[in-house]
């Protein structure tokens, strides 16, 4: 995927998806046990979106963000939803399908110094939209 495709793909999850941040990186990698399967917290809940990454990549950037609390990751779409909420329930979730990860599930974070291939294919996107 080019640079334009990837900035366009951004900003297109970022509208239906109706969140204010989506970035795309990452070669750190982290293990971890999946919580809940096939379901996600409410859109609402939601602090990062990030995209183009594996479900390592996913529980590594809930592992190093602070105010993360869990990661929803979608198979399908190669997404990665950040929560601050560590649990799923009925009364917190929606029809959106997701593999649900706890920040305390999260273990064996995996950092992968390569600096050419960083300084040359991951870019940050940032889309930001007021509310």
């Amino acid at each position: 995927m080019n640079i334009m495709e990837r900035v366009l793909t951004a900003i297109l999850i970022a509208t239906v998806f109706y969140t204010t941040k989506v970035e795309c990186k990452g070669l750190e990698e982290a293990d971890f046990n999946v919580f809940r399967f096939n379901q996600c917290p409410l859109a609402s809940l939601r602090i990062h979106l990030l995209f183009d990454l594996t479900p390592r990549q996913c529980a590594y950037e809930c592992a190093v963000r602070a105010s993360c609390k869990g990661a929803g990751y979608s198979p399908g779409f190669k997404c990665c939803e950040l929560f601050d909420v560590d649990e799923v329930n009925s009364n917190n979730s929606d029809d959106r399908r997701c593999n649900f990860i706890r920040k305390s599930d999260i273990s064996a974070v995996e950092v992968n110094m390569l600096p050419l291939i960083k300084k040359i294919f991951p870019i940050e996107i940032n889309y930001q939209r007021k509310l």
